[in-house]
């Protein structure tokens, strides 16, 4: 592999990485401040993907500075309703996050039923981004890669500047540092809850939009990239933000050097293996805390 062939590589995989951080992120939070796994995400990013379809290829041809905020929007109150009718009930029994976690699994079960009676079975495609690609001497980048990764650096820096320096922000923090002392100083958890998953949703959503031009659209397309976003946030230890973005990047990476060396076939294999390895030797993670 000559010098430059490694540099597109490299940039492949940091966009990849992108994508699965995007997944991941919105996991880590719900699960940081609910301390619920939340298995439908696969799910909300196929009806993410299907949304695109609809606006973009099927009945309409809008572009994407249109379709980004409205999808996005959607998929943010449909996590917020799945958390006020779905979740917030659970709540009122104990160990109701182990429930959560089947019942969620089962929500999953459903949507992607749906989509396949509603959309049937056949994969479509979506438009790129952007077409064309830029290149710097024998750097090539594809216009859609450049886009994803710029997209995603706003989201995390904008996701960033809301967690830190607005009310909501904070009294998310404050849920998933101590939910009894934030209902003492009278914070509104069950809204906070809500947020929380129309944040996850909206990030699924998101990630959708950006992967599937590369990709099909089908309705189990969800279920491939929740498991590499599950084998992410293991790595990096669950809750843990930093680590998570550290371990997206690493994954994005081995994917696309493991299809260059073995086959794409390979990937998801060797990274539930990574999985089971390193909640074996190490069950906080790479960068997680007991």
């Amino acid at each position: 592999m000559n010098l430059e062939s490694f540099a597109n590589m490299f940039v492949a995989g940091i966009t990849l990485g992108a994508i699965y951080l995007l997944m991941a992120i919105g996991l880590t939070l719900v699960f940081g401040i609910t301390k619920v796994l939340n298995y439908a995400q696969g799910s909300f990013f196929t009806w993410g993907g299907y949304l695109t379809w609809i606006l973009t290829t099927k009945y309409v041809q809008w572009g994407y500075p249109v379709v980004i905020p409205i999808v996005m929007l959607v998929a943010f109150c449909a996590g917020i309703l799945f958390e006020r009718v779905i979740v917030r009930p659970l709540r009122r029994f104990s160990g109701w996050e182990t429930t959560a976690i089947i019942v969620t699994l089962g929500c999953a079960l459903v949507l992607d039923n749906l989509a396949l009676v509603l959309f049937d079975p056949l994969s479509k495609t979506i438009p790129n981004l952007m077409e064309g690609a830029f290149r710097f001497g024998g750097l090539s980048i594809a216009k859609h890669n450049a886009i994803m990764i710029v997209i995603t650096i706003a989201v995390l820096v904008l996701l960033w500047l809301f967690l830190e320096k607005t009310r909501v922000g904070m009294g998310l923090r404050a849920v998933s540092q101590d939910i009894t002392g934030a209902r003492i100083v009278g914070l509104p958890v069950d809204r906070l809850y809500g947020y929380s998953f129309g944040i996850c949703t909206a990030l699924a959503a998101l990630a959708a939009i950006l992967l599937i031009p590369r990709t099909l659209l089908y309705p189990l397309v969800g279920w491939t990239t929740l498991l590499k976003a599950f084998v992410v946030i293991v790595l990096g230890g669950l809750g843990n933000i930093k680590g998570t973005l550290i371990a997206a990047f690493m994954l994005g990476q081995a994917e696309i050097f493991i299809t260059y060396y073995v086959g794409g076939m390979w990937a998801l294999p060797i990274f539930l293996v990574l999985l089971v390895a390193t909640l074996a030797i190490s069950p906080k993670g790479l960068f997680g805390r007991w």
